[in-house]
């Protein structure tokens, strides 16, 4: 990747049967800790929507370029678990967008406080 190049941002949207938003959360945590210990993702976190149950999503920062994103970061072994695991829980199928980072991180800013006892 060249050094002008901020990377992706990753958004996948999934959608659960709400009953099963516990046993969601179990079976996506090992591929969550997964994604957080590699060296190229810089941002990962999950949001649930406060308006419709069962719906989630991920945004995953990348310091990665898309043919990496798909050559090599998603044939992971790790995902096989997530395939295996936690898609067999969505009712729809889910949606990915692909971002650009902007450059410089002029346009980035997060708040230490935001995330306490984290490094």
């Amino acid at each position: 990747m060249a050094d002008t190049d901020p990377g992706l941002s990753v958004h996948v949207k999934v959608t659960v049967d709400p009953s099963n938003t516990e046993a969601f959360l179990k079976a996506l945590e090992p591929t969550f800790s997964n994604v957080k210990a590699e060296p190229l993702n810089i941002f990962c976190e999950i949001y649930k929507d406060g308006n419709n149950p069962g719906v989630f999503k991920f945004v995953e920062n990348w310091n990665a370029t898309l043919d990496h994103m798909m050559n090599v970061q998603t044939k992971k072994e790790y995902y096989a678990h997530y395939r295996e695991n936690v898609e067999p829980l969505f009712i729809k199928p889910q949606e990915v967008e692909v971002f650009n980072r902007m450059p410089n991180n002029e346009w980035a800013s997060i708040r230490k406080e935001s995330y306490p006892g984290r490094s």
